[in-house]
């Protein structure tokens, strides 16, 4: 198994290729809304991609969704979700992208543990950021959305943001066994060792301005 990361989008967001080089498959994790940058590192890589997992809903990691969704893609996300597919176009207009309407192939409903591409992917459920936030644990690695950041955390001031849940959430996988490493939707790659020390979620109150 290998990472690759992606950056691009209004929000400089992260895409995280899940790859399997013998089979030339991969899982993505979220996606930006520049669709061509996409595709364009699939194409060039011989890559097919299998599977889209999105930590939530918001329109800078479900851009290009759709069009991976036509080339075979099944698409994963929790069901509190949802109702963003159609509802961030105003946002998303705003920096001149069109966010294309996709069906959700599996809904996350629960903590569970998915079998993709021979890989056991563990689904923990986020909320704080969006009800139905989610961060998805392979192996070592945790793919955290915008719940947590290096040395900071996802904002909770939109619709259906919940400080007080982000920092159950964010508990929640500081409590997990092991050391991680962690790949957030925005910024530098970091791991959980150093976010329990540095994280400034566990002694903020919910005046504090948060980042994304």
């Amino acid at each position: 198994m290998r990472i690759d990361c992606l950056t691009g989008g209004a929000f400089a967001t992260n895409s995280y290729f899940v790859i399997n080089d013998l089979t030339k498959e991969c899982i993505l994790i979220d996606t930006f809304e520049q669709t061509g940058a996409i595709l364009d590192y699939l194409a060039k890589n011989g890559l097919r991609c299998v599977a889209v997992l999105l930590t939530h809903g918001h329109f800078d990691h479900i851009g290009s969704v759709k069009q991976l969704q036509d080339m075979g893609a099944k698409v994963y996300m929790h069901k509190n979700d949802i109702w963003k597919i159609d509802a961030p176009g105003y946002m998303a207009r705003m920096y001149g992208y069109d966010i294309k309407h996709f069906d959700v192939d599996y809904v996350i409903e629960k903590d569970e543990t998915l079998d993709i591409m021979g890989l056991k992917v563990k689904v923990i459920q986020t909320p704080g950021h969006t009800e139905g936030g989610v961060c998805f644990v392979i192996d070592e690695n945790i793919f955290s959305g915008d719940t947590i950041f290096r040395a900071s955390y996802g904002r909770t001031d939109f619709e259906d943001g919940d400080f007080q849940k982000l920092k159950l959430s964010i508990k929640k996988i500081f409590n997990l066994e092991g050391e991680y490493m962690i790949f957030p939707g925005h910024g530098e790659i970091t791991n959980s060792y150093f976010e329990r020390v540095h994280n400034p979620i566990l002694v903020d109150t919910e005046d504090i301005e948060e980042d994304f």
